[in-house]
Formats: C-alpha cells, structure tokens, sequence
C-alpha cells in the first residue's frame, strides 16, 4: 500500500448507507456520515469505510456543502496524485478518440461521469479550458495544468471556474488565462460554420459543446423560413439556421456583449448582415410585446440558461419554462416549429415535456413532439447518478 495513502483519515458510514455507493453513486451526504466532516479541511482526501469498518472508497470532503465526500477511486491501494489524475484523463479523452478520433472540439473530462468529480476540460483544438467547482477538485488544479502541458504540447491553458457550485464550496472566481503570452481568442469551426471565442469573455467554457449535434435539428426545415432564436447567446442556433436556408433570422438576447459577438460571428461567416435582426431585450417581456404585436415566426428557437439552479427553486423555475414555452408557442405559424431547450439537472424530462404541455393547453396550439435529444457522447451519462444527464432538447411542431 502507498505510503501517502496510508495517511488519509476514515470516514464511517452510518448502518446501511453504504450500499448506494457500492452501487456505483458517487456521492455521500452529511447526514449518512457518523459525526459529520466538521473536523476535516475543505477538500481533504478521505478513506470511506462501512459501519462494520469494511473499506468502500477514497474520495475528498465536501465540508460547506450538503454532499459531504465526492468518491475518487475504489481501489484502497490508489494514491491521489498526479499520477492518478493523468490515468484518468487519459482514459477519458481515449474514450472519445475511439468514438470520433477526428473531432478537435469535444469535452475531455465530464466530472463524475470521467470519475473526476469537480473537474471538467473542454478542448477547442489546442485549446483546453479548465473548470474546477469543488475544493477537493481544487488541490490538485496545478497537476491538471501540468498534466494537459505534458499530454498536448503546445497547448493553450485557460481557466474559467466559476459558477454556484464554487460559491457553493466557498472558492471565489477565476477567470484568466494559464498560458503566458497567448491569446484568451480562437476561431472554432463547428458543422461548417466559423465562431469567434472570447474565453474570457464568454459563458460556460467559450461555447455550448453540448448543443452542436442538435444544431443539425434546423437542417431540413429551415429553408425559406423566418427564425427567432431566443437567449441567442453568440448566435450559434441562428447562424446554424440561415446557414440551412432561413430567409431571416432575429436574434434576441439580453446581454449587449454577447450581440456583438454575434455580429462579430455574422461577418466572420460572410453572411448578409441584412439576413439578420439583432434585438437587445429580457426575453419574457419582449415575447409578450411581440406577441401583442401579432409578430410570427416559423420557428423559434428557445436555449436559456438554467432556470433551475437548486432543489429550491423547482417551482419558480418551471413557471419560468411555462412562461417563455407559453409565449413563443403562441407567436409560431400554423405548421411551424418549435425548438426548446433546457440544461438544468433539476428538472426531469417528464417535468420538460409536462410544461410544454401545459404551455402549448394554454396557448390553445396543438403540438407534437417529433425528436427528442440529449447530450453527446462526450458528455457521458453515469447510470447511477442521475444528475449527470442535464441536457434537455426537444423539436415540436406547431399546428
């Protein structure tokens, strides 16, 4: 056994709250653990071990949140170093090579789906953006810089932890750029089309990753239509649209930032500027001014942000999925479609479809779901926890 294994502290179980993790569930909450975490560091290494003190797994504590030890390994013998971490994400990027060893533009690392939990590394070509949401994950982000420095040299490093899971874990923001001297801007090519990154700048990791296989929705059914892309974001559905044949496409967005980023994407792709209409606006207060207005589109295209952040705000949150499903369903043309989505682990696919529902009853439309998507393979679903799944993706038609 490793000596610096030897020196992690035991964590108990209280009676029979080993067996979800046994079962493969890699989180252990406060109230499972006898006496707590309220002697150990933030993101301090842990050895799990039942009531009758039988060894379950190694993981880090979680000591200001409700999950109180994420799991890292089940081998008692592992040490958690550099070493440890550099197998992981090894395995993880050879995962996704196997499936499409020409892609340049993927996630390496989906947190507990890639048994990393807290950590995550989207890769733009020679670009890796790194995301660290928990103390444990926190330790070792110099060995992550390290170890991508090491797997793809010459790459560019950028750091973008941020978010409510750091609030969450007590750790302040950070948004900067690892590698010296190199630009925190890249030009990306996703399914034919050209987007300018300004990682700094930008939500999440730079771009939706997740998104662009559901991009390929709008392919059939965009020609000649008039589109609506709703929390447009940099324009990436819009542009996606008049590239399939959309005879105009608006834009509508609340952050000025991020229109001109799209505008900066519409020139970048040589595309006719008056093709577009870029709207500066809070989506529910706009859809209702355009719905009063008689405006109609042909499709409209509804990506928002999580609207469902915490088990807390469920209810708020799937009024506010009602409210914009609602109003654009009212503002689409008999035959029309609606493409909806939703990125909040909180709320189900039976919630998601069961609020589209409802908004379409109100509305008084008929609708039909005609594909229904999820994320890609390179954000992995771990079976038994099902908080890894998130993405929701749904293409209506609207009669």
């Amino acid at each position: 056994m490793n000596d610096a294994n030897d020196q992690y502290k035991k964590i108990f179980l209280k009676k029979d709250q080993e067996k979800r993790i046994i079962r493969g569930e890699p989180w252990i909450y406060k109230d499972e653990i006898q006496g707590g975490v309220g002697g150990f560091m933030p993101g301090e290494l842990v050895k799990i071990y039942s009531w009758k003190n039988e060894y379950i797994a190694t993981g880090y504590v979680n000591t200001a949140t409700t999950i109180a030890v994420r799991v890292l390994t089940r081998d008692e013998n592992q040490a958690i170093d550099e070493t440890f971490f550099k197998q992981r994400i090894q395995v993880a990027d050879n995962l996704r090579k196997q499936l499409y060893p020409d892609n340049r533009y993927y996630r390496v690392v989906y947190s507990e789906a890639d048994q990393l939990p807290g950590l995550v590394i989207d890769r733009y070509d020679d670009y890796f953006v790194v995301q660290v949401t928990t103390a444990g994950m926190e330790n070792f982000k110099q060995n992550i810089f390290a170890i991508i420095a090491q797997l793809y040299p010459g790459s560019v490093i950028i750091e973008k932890s941020i978010g409510a899971s750091r609030e969450k874990e007590k750790l302040e923001t950070v948004n900067r750029l690892i590698s010296p001297d190199r630009s925190p801007e890249k030009i990306i090519e996703i399914n034919g089309l050209r987007f300018k990154l300004h990682f700094l700048e930008s939500q999440k990791t730079g771009f939706f990753l997740d998104q662009r296989e559901n991009y390929l929705l709008l392919k059939n059914i965009s020609q000649g239509k008039e589109v609506l892309d709703v929390f447009s974001y940099a324009g990436a559905w819009g542009l996606h649209a008049h590239l399939f044949g959309a005879k105009s496409v608006q834009f509508l967005e609340v952050s000025r930032r991020y229109l001109d980023q799209t505008q900066e994407n519409i020139s970048l792709n040589g595309f006719d500027s008056g093709a577009f209409i870029l709207t500066h606006g809070d989506a529910v207060p706009v859809l209702k001014e355009m719905s009063r207005d008689n405006t109609w589109k042909d499709i409209i295209i509804l990506d928002p942000p999580a609207f469902i952040k915490s088990r807390s705000k469920i209810k708020e949150g799937l009024r506010g999925y009602k409210e914009i499903n609602l109003r654009a369903i009212k503002m689409i043309k008999p035959g029309g479609f609606l493409i909806t989505c939703s990125c909040s682990h909180f709320f189900s696919r039976e919630d998601f479809l069961d609020v589209i529902d409802k908004a379409a009853f109100d509305a008084r439309r008929r609708i039909k779901l005609l594909v229904y998507k999820t994320q890609p393979y390179d954000h992995p679903i771990l079976l038994p926890l099902y908080q890894s799944e998130y993405l929701k993706c749904g293409l209506f038609a609207v009669a």
